[in-house]
């Protein structure tokens, strides 16, 4: 046997001796709002998370971040991420097909309360119009996200000035601190440099979800399984389990709400004496032979 058919053979034999399903398993980490103290600790969370999914499939997991929401989008598109944490205002609106497997926890929670904060010293929302604003990337649907998931509305296009993303939360709040932005929307629990408070607080986002793609469900059960038992640090510690509806329900908030008109109802002035004056008020008596009718009497018989 020569020594490229030598190779040819070790390598059949390895194949064969591979247990079903040892591929590699690629999870992918892109959560702006997560409030990681820099690239480094999301890469470390990124890496420990696919290597413990990774053994639970029976393979070799490997952790990537993207910082942008294109390059994780058209990783997804080209197959490179089969397991990813992505950030629930992302996914509610990007579409695709993937599958809620569970939702990070932070502080006890799989949700948080969101937040204006400023430096200007506003106590109210409104008192930002004209202001500039950063919230944590969602590729491009900010805009979106501030005025109709988390405003609800309340507010029209143009109150401010502008709606930037930033590259994570923690930058976000820095840019305020530095002067380089008015105000940002960020979670609660974030903590604030000199200068800056919280102007409002708003309502619920949940923390990044685990998603799947392309996953059969037997993996998919092991996933979650594995997910459920990881204990990721201060930042995200965890995950529980959970369903499409953690995405959905967020997803309904980006639609533009109907605002209705007050109804009006006219007062016309009127008092219960208003109805009964000059009005009788006794049920006349009437003799109840008016509602019997004459009986025939029968002509005697012959």
């Amino acid at each position: 046997m020569t020594g490229r058919a030598a190779l040819v053979a070790l390598a059949v034999v390895a194949a064969l001796a591979r247990p079903a399903g040892a591929d590699t398993v690629t999870v992918g980490v892109f959560a702006p709002a997560a409030p990681f103290e820099g690239t480094a600790a999301r890469v470390d969370f990124a890496t420990r998370l696919a290597d413990h999914v990774g053994r639970a499939l029976g393979g070799r997991g490997i952790g990537r971040v993207y910082g942008r929401a294109g390059d994780f989008a058209a990783a997804v598109r080209r197959g490179d991420v089969q397991l990813a944490v992505v950030d629930a205002g992302y996914l509610a609106v990007a579409g695709g097909n993937y599958t809620v497997l569970a939702v990070a926890v932070h502080g006890g929670d799989t949700a948080a309360r969101w937040q204006v904060v400023s430096r200007t010293g506003a106590t109210r929302v409104t008192q930002l119009r004209g202001k500039s604003l950063l919230v944590p990337t969602l590729g491009g649907r900010e805009s979106d996200f501030v005025l109709h998931a988390l405003l609800r509305g309340e507010l029209p296009r143009g109150f401010f000035a502008r709606i930037d993303g930033a590259p994570d939360v923690l930058s976000a709040v820095a840019a305020v601190g530095l002067g380089k932005a008015d105000a940002a929307i960020v979670p609660t629990g974030v903590e604030l440099p000199p200068g800056v408070s919280r102007t409002a607080t708003l309502g619920a986002v949940s923390w990044p979800v685990l998603v799947a793609y392309g996953l059969g469900e037997a993996q998919r059960a092991r996933a979650v399984a594995a997910a459920t038992a990881f204990d990721g640090g201060a930042v995200l510690a965890g995950f529980r389990v959970a369903g499409a509806d953690v995405v959905r329900e967020l997803a309904a908030r980006y639609a533009a709400p109907v605002r209705r008109g007050p109804m009006l109802v006219p007062s016309v002035g009127l008092v219960a004496g208003d109805l009964v004056d000059d009005r009788p008020l006794a049920i006349e008596r009437t003799d109840v032979r008016r509602f019997a009718l004459p009986v025939a009497t029968p002509a005697p018989a012959r």
